[in-house]
């Protein structure tokens, strides 16, 4: 007796191309919601561990005769008690901050994962508040200008936007400093106000202050009782320490101090005339 045919269970009886398809739909769903599976898993891990905030701080070093002080975060600092925001010196005077610069946007699509939170917090706290884009010399200046403005609203009372240029990428110091110069050209166009530059000391030295004279400098220069640059820099930031211990973080900090009173201070902030949005 012949035996009756029947299909083979279990075969898949979808075409390559479908299976294909689906697959590349997956991973682009998984793309397109990874920022904000992101901020859900962080927000969950903060309520978990709440409890765990630091209670307590020891003294860091501040440069003396400097009566502005502020910080700046990224993604690196989740956990953030903005109601604590203080540190205390060598000499046991506690340190209030006035400002906060966030990281916004790098190279031509990555906004930072934690902007926008840090953004807001900020502001509702009370702070003057900053942004920056980190600058890639060999990737597209007018690109990432339109990153940046995409992403970050500056008001008035704001810091004007502010330009973190740390590396060459393999560019000479022509070629850097024509990128440069093409992405602020665009952001100040946007803005209507000129940005301020970040790096640290030896790289202005050797790339930037001869090419960009009439623009503010935010320096980075740590562990140093006073900062000691070449007269003719414009220097409005000095970023004298990356290891500040302060309440409200669980990790130290970026800390800052602002070169003049508070006169000099409100008029560096962009005014009341000026829109970005």
């Amino acid at each position: 007796m012949a035996k009756s045919k029947t299909k083979t269970a279990g075969k898949s009886s979808l075409p390559l191309w479908v299976k294909y398809t689906l697959w590349a739909l997956a991973v682009l769903f998984l793309v397109a919601y990874s920022y904000e599976n992101r901020r859900i898993f962080r927000k969950a891990y903060r309520f978990i561990t709440k409890s765990y905030y630091k209670k307590s701080f020891k003294p860091s070093d501040f440069p003396e005769d400097y009566t502005i002080h502020g910080i700046d975060i990224s993604h690196y600092q989740v956990f953030v008690d903005w109601d604590k925001l203080k540190a205390v010196d060598t000499y046991g005077d506690t340190i209030h901050f006035k400002f906060v610069i966030v990281k916004a946007t790098e190279g031509l699509l990555i906004e930072d994962d934690m902007f926008d939170e840090h953004w807001e917090n900020a502001g509702k706290n009370g702070y003057v508040r900053g942004a920056y884009h980190y600058f890639l010399p060999d990737r597209s200046p007018k690109v990432q200008a339109a990153n940046f403005i995409t992403s970050v609203k500056l008001l008035p009372g704001d810091l004007p936007p502010i330009i973190d240029i740390e590396e060459t990428r393999k560019k000479s110091k022509k070629e850097v400093v024509a990128a440069l110069k093409e992405f602020i050209a665009e952001v100040e166009q946007h803005y209507k106000v000129k940005p301020i530059i970040y790096s640290n000391i030896n790289f202005i030295e050797d790339y930037l202050m001869d090419s960009f004279p009439d623009y503010f400098f935010w320096i980075a220069h740590y562990y140093r009782d006073e900062l000691s640059v070449d007269d003719k820099l414009n220097w409005v930031f000095w970023q004298h320490s990356d290891k500040a211990n302060l309440l409200g973080f669980r990790v130290n900090v970026d800390a800052n101090v602002f070169n003049g009173n508070e006169d000099d201070f409100r008029k560096l902030l962009i005014p009341d005339k000026i829109q970005t949005e």
